[in-house]
């Protein structure tokens, strides 16, 4: 609906707060309703035993203009980032192999989650600077999922012979290196969310035979991941395809076919058909409190 043009998304306000990015997202989703998320983003948080992202996400009947729901947005976000990957994986990824996964914060506990949906993983291996928050992920896969994890020293080892990279990190620079690629592979990041940051190295970009976006005009203003390799003539954003033109068929790509790259910022639509979703849910259910205002 997005590339289709049926939805209404202005550009997300970005602001910066004692040096923490935070973020007001607002869409209009037809038959959903009117989402708008306020979220940020605090890695010292890590420090103070609190997550990274936080967010609350307000839903308003598209009718009337009357507030329906006001959700806990941190799960949400992560919930709707995670389908997202895993509709790039559906259509691009191996069927099955390595897994590698850069970053083991709350978000990549749900992207594996919903990866698993469509790639039969052989072996999972991770990487993070804490070791704490590997170990907890680890952990967490071998009790919910039933997997075993490899914890690596460094995103290089992690990545080498992955049939299927997911990047979920905080990092600034590069933690994903092109040279240690093995096609057939598909690249997920959702990390790199400012103009200046990169996840991915130029090399990536040069090998990647699809470059997949949840949309061109949010990556072209918001992760470097995009912005530097399209300065430099690596990459041209015309020849982009967004996820929602992968989903209806009109970017034709090969699935499990050399280096592919699925690059995500998140964008407001996802927030509102999230919302739109666990508000008929719960209302179906009798679930949530009801508030007066």
């Amino acid at each position: 609906m997005l590339s289709g043009g049926e939805t209404v998304m202005p550009a997300r306000t970005v602001m910066w707060v004692r040096g923490n990015w935070w973020g007001i997202m607002q869409a209009y989703v037809p038959n959903y309703g009117v989402g708008v998320k306020i979220v940020n983003v605090i890695p010292e948080n890590l420090k103070r035993g609190l997550p990274t992202i936080q967010a609350l996400v307000t839903l308003f009947d598209e009718v009337n203009g009357s507030p329906l729901a006001v959700i806990e947005g941190s799960v949400l976000t992560a919930l709707r980032t995670a389908a997202a990957s895993a509709l790039s994986i559906k259509y691009l990824a191996p069927e099955e192999g390595s897994l590698a996964i850069i970053g083991t914060g709350y978000q990549a506990r749900y992207q594996l989650k919903f990866a698993l949906e469509y790639f039969k993983a052989h072996g999972i291996k991770i990487y993070d600077v804490r070791k704490e928050a590997m170990e907890k992920f680890k952990e967490f896969v071998k009790s919910e999922l039933g997997f075993n994890v490899v914890m690596c020293n460094s995103s290089d080892e992690a990545v080498k012979g992955a049939s299927l990279v997911i990047e979920a990190s905080t990092a600034k620079k590069p933690v994903v290196h092109g040279k240690y690629l093995s096609s057939p592979v598909h690249v997920v990041s959702i990390g790199a969310h400012t103009p200046e940051s990169r996840a991915l190295d130029d090399e990536v970009i040069k090998l990647a035979k699809y470059f997949v976006v949840d949309h061109r005009e949010a990556v072209m203003s918001e992760t470097g991941d995009v912005i530097i390799p399209v300065k430099k003539g690596l990459l041209n954003i015309n020849e982009v395809c967004e996820l929602g033109e992968l989903v209806s068929g009109r970017c034709k790509v090969g699935k499990g076919e050399g280096v592919s790259v699925y690059k995500s910022v998140g964008v407001a639509i996802q927030d509102a058909c999230a919302a739109g979703f666990a508000y008929k849910l719960a209302v179906s259910k009798g679930l949530g409190k009801y508030v007066e205002l």
